[in-house]
């Protein structure tokens, strides 16, 4: 079931597992349409091997959502039912389930997914050296014959909010306090909702990264379009974002203008051979600082991986001036002229 995982501690079991008050209280919320994967995605929420956890899952299909029972291995379960004849968005029972949630920390499983055992102890059992109040990891996503696509999830700052969300909400964990001040998912944003709250979040704290596969996102099951496969809707998502950038323009403002962030971002995504990204990042931080030679040396290279040679060169050039003992950049440049001898 857990193709990345390492050994389940309860595999194999059906006994109780009795929560301890001693630890903070994890919410695994889950919004329910009642798919034929809900009782896996159940049973990896109960496995954890956190000590303190509840299951709340919201009948997001409304009254066609089978009743469930009041645990699984001994871990608890509430239903959350919307008015008679309702069904509800994924906003709107993400929303459901945060003000129904008891816990001290919160977190969201679609019920096509699927948690690691040792996914909210590895969250929660990282050092928050700035009082981080989201933590997460990584995940792996899988199409739908298992086959591993992509990792998702990688460490950075929030600029990366400008492109998509920094993780999926199964390898992440949020603080009660961010609900505690108002921050609710927008029912404007039908699709790109996760996406949007992230964003909410971050205006209020620093995110933490912690190095390590925590989850699987069934990538090709679902609806929502913002997967792969025939769960990949572009024009959809691309709309979602330009809805996002001009909702958040200010925050974007405030971070896209940290030359140091830019650089950073841009270079993660150089060397996952993210290019668009990479390449505005990179052009931002050098607009920012024009003589700097490390944002002209990255923003050159970036404009190499992406065909752009002649701007590739000149920026490599002015890079060797500032920084004329760098044998890197006389790498770089002679890469790029080498592929500018080629013929066409």
């Amino acid at each position: 079931m857990w193709p990345f995982r390492r050994a389940d501690p309860y595999a194999g079991t059906s006994q109780p597992i009795r929560n301890d008050p001693s630890v903070p209280l994890v919410s695994i919320m889950i919004r329910s349409m009642d798919r034929k994967t809900l009782p896996r995605a159940l049973l990896s929420a109960a496995r954890q091997t956190w000590a303190n956890v509840e299951i709340v899952v919201v009948a997001a299909c409304g009254e066609a959502h089978k009743p469930l029972s009041d645990n699984i291995l001994g871990r608890p379960v509430r239903m959350v039912w919307p008015a008679a004849g309702q069904r509800l968005n994924r906003p709107l029972a993400a929303n459901a389930a945060v003000e129904a949630a008891r816990g001290e920390w919160m977190q969201f499983l679609d019920d096509d997914d699927e948690l690691l055992p040792e996914n909210l102890a590895t969250l929660l059992g990282a050092r928050r050296p700035g009082r981080e109040r989201v933590v997460y990891a990584s995940a792996h996503a899988q199409d739908r014959h298992g086959n591993t696509l992509r990792r998702i999830g990688l460490p950075g700052n929030h600029v990366q909010l400008y492109f998509h969300n920094r993780t999926l909400t199964c390898a992440t964990v949020y603080h009660r306090s961010l609900i505690d001040e108002g921050i609710r998912f927008d029912p404007d944003f039908p699709n790109s909702e996760d996406h949007d709250f992230q964003i909410a979040c971050a205006t209020r704290t620093g995110f933490l990264f912690v190095d390590a596969i925590i989850a699987t996102w069934n990538s090709e099951i679902g609806s929502s379009g913002s997967g792969f496969g025939r769960n990949e809707d572009r024009q959809m998502f691309n709309e979602s974002v330009t809805r996002i950038r001009r909702k958040w323009h200010a925050a974007f403002e405030h971070w896209l203008g940290k030359p140091d962030h830019l650089l950073e971002a841009g270079k993660l995504y150089l060397q996952v051979e993210d290019l668009a990204p990479a390449l505005e990042c990179l052009e931002r931080a050098l607009a920012l600082r024009p003589s700097d030679g490390i944002a002209l040396r990255w923003c050159g290279m970036a404009n190499f991986r992406a065909g752009n040679l002649e701007r590739a060169e000149m920026l490599l050039l002015k890079a060797q001036k500032r920084l004329p003992r760098d044998n890197g950049i006389r790498e770089n440049l002679a890469m790029v002229r080498a592929q500018m001898r080629e013929p066409s």
